[in-house]
């Protein structure tokens, strides 16, 4: 379809003051360039002093994740997971980028709906691992000071956002103010937590709470360290403050891992229950507790200056795989309670492997073995048996095989090593008799596309079965990175002593995902790799870890001085750099003596003479650990690099955790990135620099600062400097004139108002080639049901008859709809080629992506796109601009500008970013007249719909008025059923303009009163459903809580179910408890087709009864005969002398329709 007499807008065919009308399309129309805006949008622009921007350095990322104030087990669990990925990912670069938007992610994780639901959660987790229930007094205390550090917080968190964007002494004088309070109140405070007087002896169920409020104190004092300076802190005071919060990352620290332990030996015992609880304990405390500690350290901005990717390296233990239903199912029982004779120790030693070189498994190859039910050889299935595993260590070509159980010639191979296995699904069959049985897994999936296998039962239906998903104890999160992979499977074969009972379990081990496979060493931040992640160990043993190292750690025993490669390590290392770097190296150790290592680097030996930092026979503490420097850099060549740890003397075992590489002088772009630079930013401002073009983009300005960002200080300081203060200002300029809240998608579903409302399965990415801020994927549609995203633009942020535009950008799509919505729709849709992304330039920093070269080469295709003259062609353009007019924004109702992107096809997807929504001026001449005919037939319009409105209102009202007895809808009429709730309800559904024609979840102009009245109907039904002895008395869960024949069904009729009775022998029966001696009223509606009577027969225990009977002279009414179509109600007055009752319904002949049955206590 062509657009009427004009062109569809693109990058570079912008008049300076064209401005492009609002159609269907989104195209240009004669309109737009006959009236023109009334004045050029830029005169109002100031001259920009950029001296103002230059510490402007950060973005507006706020991304959080609101839980609900419900939380379950497993959100605990995830909140736990997320805030350690969130923050391994905060300190993967210098600190001071995105602050503020990270301390608004960990508040609302942890306060996600302003009470402290999720804190209660952390508490009640533990109460119930160890079966010790807080005192009232200790939880209140700890609920009042968590509500004023949150408080505090967020005021410190406020200041600090109004300091980063405007600076100046005053906001810098309020945010040390409110730190200086902040940190006095957690100083307060976290004795409540645990470790004072009054919560002492809680310390153990109250430990989730004081790691998080320890980790919140820890990144605060950080704070000093970062900005004190220009808080006019003396170096003096920051270095104070420095040492405090050293000083308390080691008592914090040193107080969660002995907690930890404490809880740990509290639940150790000597049987299988002790153990289940045990290992529960373990797993859930280390990914709350102990992954958490571990980062503590890396809070540390002197020590990791240019930032860090902690790797995390423990095992993470599901449950065994095992029949744990409750027990009743024939003769089968939970294993904890069948098999009493299985003994701790036994569990711990079969599960659980010992300490080990980190590795990954290659393929695992599944054996599965007949086992009949015992003394009946008719009934049998085949269980997983055994497995054996081949594993890899980091970067070494050798495999190296496990083998659990029974390996057998039937089985299944599974490679995880092609996909990341993040869960298990299994199914478990118990086959058993008086005397004897086996269990084991019958079937497993490995998820996502991991494979699996599915053994033959025989009959189908035998045995008992359970189901086991690993998700439920270790959820799997929408940030891939945040999840676990399969690791490792144990297996623990085991005859029960004294009885013929076998039992075939095998357990799953996962850990982290984003653990690095290939040990690649940064040329931007400093590198850790954990020992463990060694290729080879000689003389070494891995021990376990003290509980804050992430993992395990290695052991080298004293050496032999002449044989000193008798104790070695070797490492495997990548090196993505395209030319050799140079690093400085240090370990982080423990030693009870001094030492003398080397770190051997093909023909280079470097030496390190390691102090010693603990006395002889301590435990290992914090404390007991420091960093030890080799003493010349390293130079790693592009490609594999392998190195050796050798100790050459000392006697004393010395534990090393980890060691880290921190680049020399790391490598920065050329000159020509300069010049690129340059005129990227220029191309941004008018001729006189004063204010910005009017066809930039939001996106245009993302990409001019990241050609500026990949400039080098060393080479480009002064460059640099004066293109960062120009593109901040161009930054600002275009963040302040955008009227979306949250363009960079931080808090999607917040509590916000008018904030982003999304549905599920939209994911949010950040960084890569094409966005420097954060970009939004919208998968396909699901059976039916569209993915979208859509945010409202409330009427007091715009103007009375004026233009806006809504400007993004699309990497790639296919049938996506970009929806405005005001007094009217304007539609368009986009089919973006994705040709944009280039394979040579992979998504990572500056490091891994040359966004200089990249940037030109994007740029070089967006301008040889077809300058389109349709809607047709203009759907395929990457950028797009879509305009809509406003009316007189009539204040009686909230008329806003709805912004709306969907996709409603099974194969429609978008990955788009870089939106804004900016006024383009007051309507003028035709547009203006067109707009003001277009606005008094709405309100026309509008007042017609809001008469009908108040007609239906008033009797829907008045109807659920009548349904209760007191003004407070706190008591339902007696004389009420469901035909008059029924009734009710459909006066209530006859009320239009509920939501948008556009997307369901946009409230339309009658949301409220239909809420208003929707929930007083829902008050009705509870109120109704709560007052019936009767269970299930309106058949809505079919045949639920009823006894009843074959030939009784439940059928539907619209809305509405009902029981039918087809036959005369079918019978329908419940039996009930009431309160004896006490009025009672039966109250039936039904309908009785054909001949025959229907009964409704109630009883008690003391054989008194009433029956209700229904037939053809039902519908005879004075000589007048009324369809037999129609529902009457009856009732009668009972009073039960027993409190259990039954109810009975039968017929003779024909059908026996019933609607509800009501049993109900009544005043006498």
């Amino acid at each position: 379809m062509n657009c009427i007499g004009g062109k569809c807008m693109t990058r570079n065919r912008q008049d300076e003051y064209e401005i492009i009308d609002a159609s269907n399309c989104g195209c240009a129309s004669d309109d737009v360039n006959r009236y023109p805006l009334a004045s050029d949008p830029n005169a109002a622009l100031q001259n920009i002093n950029y001296k103002e921007y230059l510490q402007m350095t950060e973005g507006d990322y706020t991304d959080s994740n609101i839980s609900p104030s419900f939380i379950s087990g497993r959100d605990v669990l995830q909140t736990g997971i997320d805030i350690v990925g969130r923050i391994l990912g905060f300190i993967g670069v210098p600190f001071v980028g995105q602050i503020v938007g990270f301390y608004t992610f960990l508040l609302n994780q942890l306060w996600p709906t302003n009470d402290n639901a999720v804190w209660e959660a952390f508490m009640a987790q533990i109460e119930e691992l160890i079966n010790q229930r807080i005192s009232e007094a200790v939880v209140g205390l700890a609920a009042d000071n968590l509500t004023g550090l949150h408080n505090n917080y967020d005021l410190y968190v406020e200041a600090l956002e109004e300091w980063l964007e405007r600076p100046n002494g005053a906001r810098a004088s309020l945010v040390f103010q409110r730190f200086n309070v902040l940190d006095g109140l957690f100083t307060q405070f976290m004795p409540s937590f645990g470790t004072g007087p009054g919560s002492r002896n809680y310390a153990v169920p109250l430990l989730n709470v004081y790691t998080q409020a320890a980790n919140l104190h820890l990144l605060l004092l950080k704070d000093a360290e970062i900005y004190g300076e220009r808080w006019g802190l003396n170096q003096t005071q920051i270095n104070s403050f420095h040492t405090r919060q050293q000083n308390l990352t080691r008592d914090y620290t040193n107080h969660c891992v002995t907690t930890y332990n404490s809880g740990l030996d509290r639940l150790r015992g000597t049987n299988a229950t002790s153990w289940a609880n045990y290992h529960q304990y373990r797993r859930e405390m280390t990914l709350m507790v102990l992954d958490l500690v571990t980062l503590f350290p890396y809070y540390n901005v002197r020590q990791y200056p240019i930032g860090i990717h902690p790797q995390l390296t423990r095992d993470i233990y599901t449950e065994p795989v095992l029949y744990n239903r409750p027990a009743g199912q024939n003769l089968c029982h939970p294993w904890l309670t069948a098999n009493t004779n299985i003994t701790f120790s036994e569990l711990e030693n079969a599960f659980i492997r010992p300490p080990h070189l980190f590795d990954r498994p290659e393929n695992i190859v599944i054996s599965r073995k007949r086992h009949q039910s015992p003394f009946n050889a008719e009934h049998y299935s085949d269980l997983w048996s055994g497995h054996r595993i081949q594993s890899r260590y980091v970067n070494d070509s050798s495999l190296h095989e496990y083998s659990y159980g029974e390996n057998t010639n039937l089985i299944t191979t599974i490679n995880p090593s092609s996909r990341a296995i993040n869960r298990v699904d299994s199914s478990i069959i118990n086959l058993r008799n008086p005397f004897a049985g086996v269990s084991g897994v019958m079937q497993a999936s490995f998820l996502p596309n991991g494979g699996g296998f599915t053994s033959v039962v025989n009959p189908p239906n035998s045995g008992c079965r359970d189901t086991y998903d690993t998700i439920d104890d270790l959820p799997v999160s929408t940030n891939q990175e945040d999840n676990h992979t399969l690791s490792h499977i144990t297996f623990y074969d085991f005859m029960i002593s004294g009885r013929l009972d076998r039992i075939l379990a095998p357990m799953y081990v996962w850990t982290r995902q984003d653990v690095d496979l290939t040990n690649t060493i940064a040329a931007d931040r400093i590198t850790q790799i954990p020992l463990v992640k060694a290729s080879s160990i000689a003389g070494i043993t891995v021990v376990k870890g003290p509980g804050f190292t992430g993992g395990d750690i290695i052991q080298m025993f004293g050496v032999n001085p002449v044989f000193p490669s008798n104790v070695s390590t070797n490492i495997r290392v990548q090196s993505n750099q395209s030319s050799p770097q140079r690093y400085h190296v240090r370990i982080y150790y423990a030693c009870s003596g001094s030492s003398d290592l080397i770190l051997r680097l093909g023909a280079n030996n470097i030496n390190a003479r390691i102090p010693s930092t603990m006395s002889p026979g301590e435990p290992l503490t914090y404390q007991s650990f420091n960093f030890r420097s080799f003493n010349d850099p390293v130079t790693l060549a592009p490609g594999s690099n392998e190195f050796s740890i050798f100790r050459t003397s000392g006697a004393a075992i010395l534990f090393i955790d980890r060691i880290e590489f921190i680049p020399v002088n790391p490598t920065r772009e050329a000159e020509e990135d300069l010049e690129n630079a340059k005129k990227a930013v220029s191309s941004l401002f008018t001729r006189t620099r004063d204010g910005l073009k009017v066809n930039v983009t939001d996106y245009q300005v993302d990409q001019a600062a990241n050609l500026v960002s990949c400039l080098t200080d060393e080479q480009y300081a002064h460059d640099k400097k004066m293109l960062l203060e120009a593109v901040r200002a161009a930054k600002r300029h275009s963040r302040e004139r955008n009227l979306l809240q949250d363009p960079d998608f931080n808090a999607i579903n917040s509590t916000e108002e008018n904030g982003w409302r999304a549905s599920n399965g939209i994911v949010i990415s950040e960084g890569g080639p094409l966005y420097k801020g954060r970009s939004l994927y919208l998968p396909s549609a699901n059976e039916g049901y569209p993915t979208y995203i859509y945010q409202k633009v409330d009427a007091s942020k715009l103007k009375p008859y004026t233009r806006y535009r809504l400007d993004g950008f699309v990497e790639s799509s296919q049938d996506l709809e970009i929806d405005l919505v005001h007094h009217h729709k304007v539609h368009l849709v986009k089919n973006v080629p994705d040709n944009l992304v280039f394979d040579t330039y992979p998504d990572g920093s500056c490091s891994g992506i040359n966004r200089c070269e990249e940037q030109q080469l994007v740029d070089v295709q967006l301008d040889a796109e077809n300058h389109p003259m349709d809607c047709c062609e203009a759907s395929q353009t990457h950028e797009f601009s879509s305009y809509i007019n406003t009316g007189d924004l009539n204040a009686s109702v909230d008329q806003g500008v709805w912004v709306i992107f969907k996709v409603q096809t099974t194969d429609g997807y978008a990955t788009l970013g870089n939106l804004e929504l900016v006024e383009a001026g007051p309507l003028s001449g035709e547009s203006l007249e067109r707009a003001q005919r277009e606005n008094a037939k709405w309100n026309t319009g509008l007042a017609r719909k809001r008469a009908e409105t108040e007609r239906v209102y008033q009797a829907a009202k008045q109807s659920i008025n009548h349904l209760f007895v007191d003004y407070q809808d706190q008591q339902l009429n007696p004389d009420v059923g469901m035909v008059e709730i029924t009734e009710a309800q459909n006066l209530v559904n006859s009320i239009t303009d509920v939501y948008s024609d556009v997307v369901l979840q946009i409230p339309g102009i009658n949301q409220e009163i239909y809420t208003e009245l929707s929930n007083r109907l829902q008050k009705a039904w509870y109120l109704y459903t709560s007052r019936n002895a009767v269970q299930n008395g309106d058949f809505n869960n079919a045949l639920d809580g009823w006894h009843a024949t074959t030939d009784a069904t439940v059928q539907q009729n619209g809305d509405m179910y009902f029981l039918n009775l087809s036959h005369w022998d079918a019978q329908v029966s419940q039996q009930f408890r009431v309160q004896p001696n006490c009025k009672y009223v039966l109250r039936v509606t039904a309908e009785k087709v054909g001949g025959g009577d229907g009964y409704v027969t109630i009883r008690d225990g003391a054989h008194h009864q009433e029956t209700l009977t229904f037939n053809a002279c039902d519908y005879d009414i004075n000589g007048t005969y009324i369809s037999d179509s129609t529902y009457i109600t009856k009732e009668v007055g009972f009073y039960p002398e027993t409190e259990h009752m039954w109810i009975e319904i039968s017929e003779t002949e024909g059908a026996f329709h019933i609607d509800s049955i009501e049993f109900i206590e009544t005043q006498e």
